[in-house]
């Protein structure tokens, strides 16, 4: 007796890897049609997210790009896949913004073009240019921050430019956000003018860009300055009670977290509560806790620098990128580490972690609307070149 597609689509399928998807649309028109539709696409990416089905990409101080996805990243002595052209001459020279339910946001050219990627397709699309109308200020050099992430209020993909310009004692704050849904860009008016923002690109979790800033009329103290992406607005977040004088501010997929290199003998990772955004809106001091602490020497040996990059689906491990040489899964219970053995990777490289999706890059295409509403003829080319393109990819 065989399952009714109902039943496949809803519960087998759209628990499978992408790479294997994209092979299962040449079963028959009806599979590809409901493989690319925005319903299928939608529960895919949920069961992805709901189950922490990572992937990682390694950016090389050669401007290389490399994948590795989720099954990789769980066994072990496997490879990694270098992207090809078109989108490795696409993204030379371009330097990473963030990632957000399986796409990705680079930059190149002082932070004027960007550039959305879809690692697990290996689709890609360039940004529209940004209005002249929202140049900077004249006479002042500017230095750009940028961020890249998810407006879940709008269900909208955004990428954020901040120009920060210096006169006098005062710094001034120019703002544009891109959306993906309407492909255009707007400035934002209310942005606070007593912060300054440190030059790296903002850590996105849960629908809010996330930069370190100083705030110089209170003797410059530290702080930490949000953008809601769906609200539109700057807020100031309280700082975790650090123990070191040194503090970073990374993203380990959807967690906020806090680095804290404590006297050179320990790195403490502080991680934002889950009502952490709601406390931070708020005020509250205890949108903090720490989550966890690597010694110096311990389960990794002597370490200078120690980032995470996702943790497991359990929660009880953590894949940490170690002195940019090496990834390793943390048991956080038994304190233990495994290596990881990946062939082909680069020798030095920054790596970070993307959910596995089939979203859709289509130029002026709006995110609620299916392939299937153009015509089938249309429909089919388009579907042909996916499929060319992703085997001559090797996905």
């Amino acid at each position: 007796m065989s399952l009714p597609n109902e039943l496949i689509f809803d519960q087998v399928l759209s628990r499978v890897p992408v790479k294997y998807l994209l092979r299962c649309g040449c079963v028959s028109k009806e599979w590809c049609s409901v493989i690319d539709s925005v319903a299928f696409i939608k529960k895919h990416l949920k069961n992805a997210v709901e189950c922490k089905t990572n992937g990682v990409i390694f950016v090389a101080d050669n401007d290389k790009f490399y994948l590795t996805d989720n099954e990789s990243v769980c066994d072990d002595n496997v490879g990694v896949i270098e992207t090809n052209d078109p989108v490795r001459s696409v993204l030379s020279g371009a330097d990473f913004l963030g990632a957000a339910n399986g796409l990705m946001c680079f930059c190149k050219n002082k932070k004027s073009e960007f550039i959305l990627f879809n690692p697990s397709t290996r689709k890609f699309r360039k940004v529209s240019s940004i209005p002249r109308e929202f140049a900077g200020i004249d006479g002042l050099v500017e230095v750009a921050l940028c961020g890249f992430g998810y407006d879940r209020v709008n269900d909208d993909y955004k990428v954020v430019r901040i120009g920060q310009f210096a006169g006098g004692n005062q710094f001034y704050l120019v703002v544009v956000v891109y959306s993906m849904r309407s492909d255009s860009w707007t400035r934002i008016q209310d942005v606070p003018g007593n912060i300054c923002i440190t030059p790296e690109r903002g850590r996105f979790a849960g629908g809010v860009l996330y930069w370190l800033a100083m705030k110089y009329q209170v003797d410059f103290r530290g702080s930490i300055v949000g953008f809601d992406l769906g609200l539109g607005r700057f807020t100031e977040v309280p700082c975790p009670a650090v123990r070191g004088k040194v503090f970073m501010l990374v993203s380990a997929g959807e967690s906020l977290c806090v680095l804290d290199n404590y006297n050179g003998s320990s790195m403490d990772v502080w991680l934002m509560n889950s009502a952490g955004m709601e406390n931070s809106w708020s005020g509250m001091e205890n949108s903090w806790y720490r989550a966890f602490s690597v010694e110096k020497p311990g389960a990794l040996g002597n370490f200078k620098f120690v980032k995470p990059v996702a943790f497991s689906e359990s929660g009880k491990c953590v894949l940490l990128e170690v002195d940019r040489a090496k990834l390793i899964w943390y048991d956080l219970v038994k304190k233990a580490a495994k290596n990881i053995r990946i062939r082909g990777i680069p020798s030095k490289f920054d790596s970070y972690a993307y959910t596995e999706s089939l979203l859709q890059l289509t130029e002026g295409k709006q995110l609620d609307k299916s392939s299937h509403g153009t015509k089938e003829k249309k429909q089919q080319k388009k579907r042909e070149d996916f499929l060319s393109k992703g085997f001559r990819l090797k996905l």
